[in-house]
């Protein structure tokens, strides 16, 4: 029978809880944006925060070939209009054959509107549209994870695994438990009756043994939930009179993410490397690219922009990008730059650019694509009238910690200005809209290379406007990075800048990722392979079970902790200092995408002073293979569009066939 028939198609949906775009990622950053604690004190976000809508109507029209019922799950009340008739939530709804127009309209006080509809006649997914009242619908927004009557959109769902220390250790004041590495997630309490106990987190034995300085730290009674809240730590302290009767447990709080690339190579210490920074990305992977797990647990732009470039080597799923953007851009209007840093207003517009370039997600870039303008034209109405990025009343220059000239304009900013320009331009193409910024591009490149250009020293100045004509690597690594300069040019700028000891070093992982790539990108792979092996190495001597935030080689002990002013303000877990991933994929594997969304690539490994290794490498909607043992490399594409670079030729590779070459030095 044909209404049989369309019962059967309709069935073999799936059905999802469905809500607004970009609600979900916005209440998940709110609740994330305010659970910082330190030092006993809940830490509030230091920028604004977007809240998700009160109100929402889901649209759907449709066809049934014989009378049924459906139920209008939801969370939020709210009623259900079907055609002229209205009807309650959460209750079952009569409906006739013939066609349908149904409205849902919820709202939610504490969470954000959802709704799960899971029947023979209807079934609630992508399809479905969604509106605020003061827009036109769009689609609705899904997840995979929500897809049963019992979810719930408002509980992020996490995976969690039991966690077992290493060793049990009696203090002067209580016990000790060490759980061997950095991990992440809540601590289970059982106190005997009457005992009150104080819990001290550290990263570090010296910060689980000093209450009075640990950054995290709470008191607990046998009042008090059993289960505290998901916090970082190696080690915990339970300190008290009662400690040795206290049973203390731990599980670890993950995101469920699959690995797709892998890095082995004949440096034992590389290998250490990878594993070290690998374990640091997934701690810090979570309902976003977080900066750190014990502080700040906020989602940075210039942090997620590093994150991003990882991620897709790392895992090469857009889901967490896709989550980070939505819940950085927030809502308009904007008064504020990004995280209140002009240079990460400005990254967080290219990151969409690159994030389209890499996945081919014009679905991506249309949902967030009005946010995007209206962003970037806050952005343009902060400059000056040459055009330039300068310091507003409340905007932070942050660049890098470090010794810079900031006095405005500021070289640096204006190179990440130019790459937004171009940015735009191309995102402008990708909707289908005329292109208002290439021109500014243009124009601003033409002012840089007059202005911050200095001759005699053969590189950017950070400021010229300060007479000090002072020269960094961080403001000539991103003039490379970017291509600002090519040729002649290009290559003073290596030599006077990247490769000149006598300017200042950078000590932190986040910058001297960007160092690294501009070194890369010029051909320096020896270099950037001996300060992998000396910088992430030296950490490791250290005694890191994560990557730290910053690393300083002629410290010891207690002082690697130290940051902030306080002892143990630096986070030992930080997603910025995971760049190795980065590098060994792009660089030493040598596989780059080439076309949007991997159609196209390129493999041209860099094996520099190493003798062999062994990677996978993702690409598109499937990976590179790659076997080096100097000087050939066997290389087995799954996907079709890529070209293998000897150093010289480029041969095209056949997909699923191992193919055998020798690299020219």
């Amino acid at each position: 029978m044909r209404g049989g028939a369309a019962v059967r198609e309709e069935t073999v949906k799936q059905a999802k809880w469905i809500w607004y775009p970009g609600e979900f990622e916005i209440y998940h950053h709110m609740l994330l944006s305010f659970r910082r604690q330190e030092l006993g004190c809940d830490y509030p976000c230091v920028w604004h925060v977007s809240r998700p809508e009160v109100s929402v109507r889901f649209l759907k029209s449709f066809t049934v070939q014989r009378d049924g019922v459906f139920t209008a799950v939801t969370r939020g009340r709210g009623m259900v209009r079907l055609g002229a008739q209205l009807y309650p939530v959460n209750a079952p709804i009569p409906v006739q054959a013939g066609r349908c127009d149904l409205a849902v309209e919820l709202f939610d006080f504490d969470a954000f509107p959802a709704l799960f509809i899971d029947s023979e006649l209807l079934v609630t997914d992508e399809s479905w549209m969604a509106e605020r009242y003061d827009a036109q619908p769009v689609p609705a927004a899904c997840a995979p994870a929500f897809c049963s009557a019992a979810d719930n959109p408002a509980v992020f769902p996490f995976a969690y695994r039991a966690l077992s220390p290493v060793s049990v250790e009696p203090i002067a004041n209580g016990v000790l438990y060490d759980f061997g590495q950095e991990a992440f997630g809540p601590a289970e309490v059982t106190l005997p009756a009457g005992a009150s106990v104080q819990l001290v987190y550290g990263e570090s034995r010296a910060e689980a043994l000093d209450p009075a300085h640990a950054i995290i730290r709470e008191t607990l009674t046998d009042r008090d939930e059993a289960t505290r809240p998901a916090r970082a730590f190696r080690y915990i302290a339970v300190c008290g009179d009662r400690a040795a009767e206290t049973a203390l447990t731990a599980r670890e709080e993950y995101l469920p993410i699959e690995d797709k690339a892998s890095f082995a190579s004949d440096v034992p210490t590389l290998n250490e490397i990878w594993a070290l920074c690998v374990r640091t990305f997934h701690l810090n992977t979570r309902e976003f690219f977080l900066d750190g797990i014990k502080r700040d647990r906020w989602v940075w732009s210039g942090d997620a922009y590093q994150s991003f470039m990882i991620a897709r080597y790392l895992y090469n799923d857009p889901s967490v990008t896709e989550r980070t953007i939505t819940a950085l851009l927030g809502k308009p209007p904007y008064r504020r730059h990004i995280n209140t840093i002009n240079d990460y207003t400005a990254f967080l517009i290219i990151s969409l650019w690159e994030h389209y370039a890499a996945t081919g997600r014009r679905a991506f870039v249309r949902q967030v694509w009005e946010n995007v303008k209206a962003l970037y034209a806050f952005l343009v109405s902060r400059l000056d009238e040459n055009g330039y990025a300068v310091r507003r009343q409340g905007d932070w220059i942050f660049v890098d910690w470090g010794e810079l000239d900031k006095e405005d304009p500021v070289c640096f900013e204006q190179i990440v200005l130019w790459k937004t320009h171009l940015a735009m331009a191309a995102l402008s193409r990708v909707m289908d809209e005329p292109d208002g910024s290439s021109a500014a591009a243009a124009a601003l490149k033409e002012r840089i290379l007059k202005d911050f250009w200095d001759e005699e020293k053969g590189a950017f100045v950070d400021s010229f406007s300060s007479g000090r004509r002072f020269v960094t690597r961080q403001t000539n690594s991103f003039a490379v990075l970017y291509e600002l300069v090519e040729g002649a040019q290009k290559r003073r700028v290596i030599e006077n800048a990247l490769l000149n000891p006598a300017l200042p070093a950078i000590t932190t992982p986040y910058f001297k990722l960007y160092e690294l790539l501009a070194l890369c990108e010029a051909g320096k792979i020896a270099a950037a392979q001996a300060y992998i092996l000396s910088y992430w190495g030296g950490m490791l001597q250290a005694g890191a079970t994560a990557v730290w935030e910053a690393f300083d080689p002629t410290q010891s002990g207690a002082a690697h902790y130290a940051m902030y002013g306080a002892p143990f303000g630096k986070s030992l877990c930080h997603a910025w200092g995971c760049g190795p991933i980065l590098l060994l994929c792009r660089y030493v594997a040598g596989v780059r995408p080439t076309g949007v969304g991997g159609s196209a690539f390129r493999v041209a490994p860099q094996p520099g002073s190493w003798q062999s290794f062994d990677a996978t490498v993702p690409v598109g909607a499937g990976e590179v293979r790659l076997t080096y043992q100097r000087p050939t490399v066997t290389v087995t594409a799954t996907v079709p569009g890529g070209v293998f670079f000897d150093g010289k030729t480029e041969t095209p590779l056949e997909a699923g066939k191992p193919m055998t070459f020798q690299l020219i030095d």
